[in-house]
């Protein structure tokens, strides 16, 4: 326990960081407000997220301008994101773009470039991490028991960053990243770097298919996955989330107000949700209401199976998977096909003009 701060103290603080934002807790109605969630979002998304322009120099070369671009030939390749300082510089410059708050993400990662081989510069980033234990409009879709779930939320991850950078984000670049979600790269790198290793919540060595990927889009439906071969709307969650709070420095108080043994109970093997669970107890402890975690913006739920028969396998029906053969030539074709022929008059305005309008 912190001595240096009284609960009252802290909880004047965390209050005082949240109207930063423009949010208020209205202790009568037991409730957060807000002025303007996309707002709130995007000075929460200062806070976190890098500042590219500090990158920009070293990773310029990398980064495409208009003219590099020939639409018509656009070829995707995927890169693995690896901790040397050069990856870590672009990959920082890149995820300044996204206007909510980007996570280093739970648990298990993958990381990806996605370039392209015309001029080699970057198209855009996917990151795939753990998913959220506790997640009811996922769990509803596939239907599944706490044993079920238990035994086979190991074969699925969440896409928690998904998308194109300019000046391919102006030519439907983030639809084209989504779809190299499917690529056979994606689940052989996975069961190349999880088949030897043990879940941490079970401690069992499971079979590592990735055989399930979601994703939930920013600010209700997305425009990237809408109409998009294979990436399906499911329904909206409940609209809780920890970032108003945690990403404007009222975590480290918190963690202070939790006793240890909660917390480093909470911590050990739990999965995503942990950090959640302390931060009820936290709040519990100040005299707040766990409410404060419903901040009201419902997110937009999306499926991307990666088999045919995924929702057999995460119940446990079946033990052999029935893989979707996409290839990247197929999805390529589609992309170009479905979304940019139709379009590519426009979208040459749109590199050409820099903007989306």
């Amino acid at each position: 326990m912190n001595f240096e701060l009284s609960k009252a103290e802290s909880k004047q603080i965390i209050l005082e960081n949240l109207e930063d934002y423009g949010i208020f807790w209205d202790d009568k109605k037991q409730k957060i407000e807000a002025y303007d969630f996309r707002e709130t979002q995007k000075k929460l998304a200062k806070r976190t997220n890098p500042i590219g322009e500090m990158y920009f120099g070293k990773v310029a070369h990398q980064v495409a301008v208009p003219s590099d671009i020939d639409i018509s030939s656009i070829n995707p390749y995927l890169v693995t994101v690896e901790s040397k300082e050069a990856h870590k510089r672009l990959w920082a410059y890149a995820s300044s773009f996204w206007s909510i708050p980007v996570t280093p993400g739970y648990g298990r990662r993958m990381r990806y470039f996605i370039f392209d081989a015309q001029n080699d510069k970057l198209i855009g980033i996917l990151g795939l991490c753990d998913p959220v234990i506790g997640l009811g409009v996922r769990d509803k879709l596939i239907g599944w028991s706490k044993d079920q779930k238990v035994q086979r939320l190991y074969n699925c991850m969440t896409a928690h960053i998904l998308g194109a950078i300019p000046p391919y984000n102006l030519i439907l670049g983030s639809k084209l990243v989504a779809l190299m979600v499917m690529l056979p790269k994606i689940r052989e790198d996975f069961y190349q770097k999880y088949k030897d290793k043990n879940s941490l919540i079970t401690g069992e060595n499971k079979e590592a298919f990735l055989v399930y990927v979601d994703t939930l889009g920013a600010f209700g439906k997305s425009s990237i996955y809408t109409r998009l071969m294979n990436w399906k709307f499911v329904d909206y969650t409940k609209g809780q989330s920890h970032l108003h709070i945690t990403a404007n420095g009222s975590w480290e108080i918190i963690k202070n107000i939790v006793p240890t043994q909660i917390f480093e109970t909470y911590k050990f093997g739990k999965g995503p949700n942990w950090k959640m669970r302390v931060l009820k107890a936290g709040l519990k402890e100040m005299g707040l209401s766990e409410n404060m975690l419903s901040i009201g913006w419902q997110r937009a739920y999306y499926s991307c199976p990666l088999a045919q028969n995924w929702n057999e396998y995460l119940l446990g029906d079946t033990d052999e998977i029935c893989w979707k053969d996409y290839r990247k030539d197929d999805l390529l074709s589609y992309w170009y096909q479905r979304w940019v022929n139709p379009r590519i008059d426009i979208l040459n305005q749109r590199l050409e003009s820099g903007s989306q309008d």
